[in-house]
């Protein structure tokens, strides 16, 4: 891969902020909808970060992204009691910001 197309590969900052705000509000007991809502969009970022840390050839990180696609998925949904949500989105949103250095335009 070449480094002009592999500098083009990644997320905004901004996009991983806002998906680890959504994330971590998903902690708060919000209605129904929301947590739709939240479904959708974390998937969308972790396919996303898995993509963007294989294409630079991490090891792990597109595993774990992987993971978490799978686990916030609106499809196929993974029903877990409460607490546990509470802690996956934690974990999530945690993740994605201490990821972000990882994901983010290389300069």
């Amino acid at each position: 891969m070449n480094d002009r197309s592999e500098s083009s590969l990644h997320i905004p900052l901004a996009v991983i902020v806002l998906a680890s705000g959504v994330i971590l509000l998903g902690v708060a007991k919000m209605p129904y909808g929301y947590y739709t809502l939240l479904r959708i969009v974390a998937t969308a970022v972790f396919v996303w970060a898995a993509f963007v840390s294989h294409s630079r050839q991490h090891q792990a990180l597109p595993w774990v992204f992987g993971f978490a696609a799978i686990l916030f998925n609106p499809v196929i949904r993974i029903h877990l009691d409460r607490s546990i949500w509470v802690w996956a989105n934690i974990g999530a949103g945690v993740l994605l910001l201490a990821s972000a250095q990882h994901l983010v335009r290389r300069r």
